[in-house]
């Protein structure tokens, strides 16, 4: 009896100890990394570091986070980020976030709120495999749109090579001076020019070269809105391509477009002559079904042309 309680004894003390040098070279790791944004120019600081989890799992919780990248003027700050994983399954983490946070933008900061946000991210060496992201409510405010998302689902998985498939879908979508939508549905097939690693985060973004939008649909009491096709893009982010748009009621989605500050009057206006035209010479001026089309970084809508397109490039 005394010979297996000393093993087991044994055993524990051997476990500790495996354990608290994984813990010391997570921390390390950390450390490191925030210390090497700092040499290259970055704001990199966090108030407090902390690693948990004894026997098994190994529970990191960052707080005071503000990360900012000049060059890419990107940056973002959060009260606390937890990564949370078993000890003997490195390659899988839980990432809990705070239930405010702030994106820093070229264009602005974005301020998120949200209730229950998380997100799994299972790697392979460094190449990212799978990431899903979920949120109950998902609150949006930047320069550029606002929006209140619920029942929030985003996957991101590793096809092959350079190949990654996308899908996005919200139960909920509300914007502003419009009423809430009965869902949103993104499927999509996207191609970069590399693959998706942790260390994209301080070097050169991957960045899309192929899309292919199979579903991207946008429905609400008797409003519909239906984008599919393929679009390329250059190493500037100009795309070429076509998509088809299915819209039924277009007219309010103008209104909503315009109301919601995402869609200038005097263009609303425009688009809204043109395709009255379009759409009576289908035979139903409520519904129209037209190519968007992009030519190296131009885009017309049937046969408006609608002048330079949004590149198609992460910053």
């Amino acid at each position: 009896m005394k010979r297996y309680v000393g093993l087991v004894v044994a055993a524990a003390l051997l476990w500790g100890g495996y354990w608290a040098v994984q813990a010391w070279t997570l921390r390390s790791s950390i450390e490191d990394w925030f210390e090497d944004r700092r040499l290259d120019g970055w704001v990199a600081q966090y108030d407090d570091l902390s690693v948990n989890g004894f026997p098994s799992r190994l529970d990191v919780t960052i707080s005071g986070i503000d990360l900012q990248d000049p060059e890419h003027q990107t940056g973002w700050q959060a009260p606390f980020l937890q990564i949370l994983g078993l000890s003997y399954q490195r390659d899988h983490v839980i990432l809990a976030f705070a239930d405010s946070q702030q994106v820093l933008l070229p264009d602005g900061p974005v301020t998120v709120t949200s209730d229950g946000l998380r997100a799994s991210l299972v790697k392979t060496d460094d190449i990212i495999e799978r990431l899903n992201i979920e949120a109950e409510v998902l609150n949006i405010n930047g320069p550029a749109a606002e929006a209140a998302l619920a029942g929030v689902l985003f996957n991101f998985h590793h096809v092959e090579g350079t190949d990654y498939r996308l899908a996005l879908s919200a139960q909920g979508v509300a914007t502003p001076g419009g009423s809430g939508s009965d869902a949103v549905d993104v499927q999509a097939l996207l191609g970069f020019d590399q693959p998706w690693s942790l260390d994209a985060l301080n070097n050169d973004r991957p960045q899309p070269r192929t899309a292919t939008l199979r579903q991207a649909s946008y429905h609400h009491e008797g409003l519909e809105l239906d984008v599919a096709g393929d679009v390329t893009a250059d190493e500037e982010g100009r795309m070429s391509g076509e998509l088809t748009v299915r819209a039924v009621n277009w007219q309010a989605l103008l209104e909503q477009a315009r109301e919601a500050g995402t869609l200038p009057d005097a263009l609303a206006d425009t688009l809204r002559d043109a395709l009255s035209v379009a759409a009576g010479l289908s035979g139903r001026r409520d519904t129209l079904d037209l190519p968007l089309t992009f030519r190296r970084g131009d885009m017309s809508f049937g046969m408006i042309p609608l002048g330079e397109a949004p590149r198609l490039r992460l910053p």
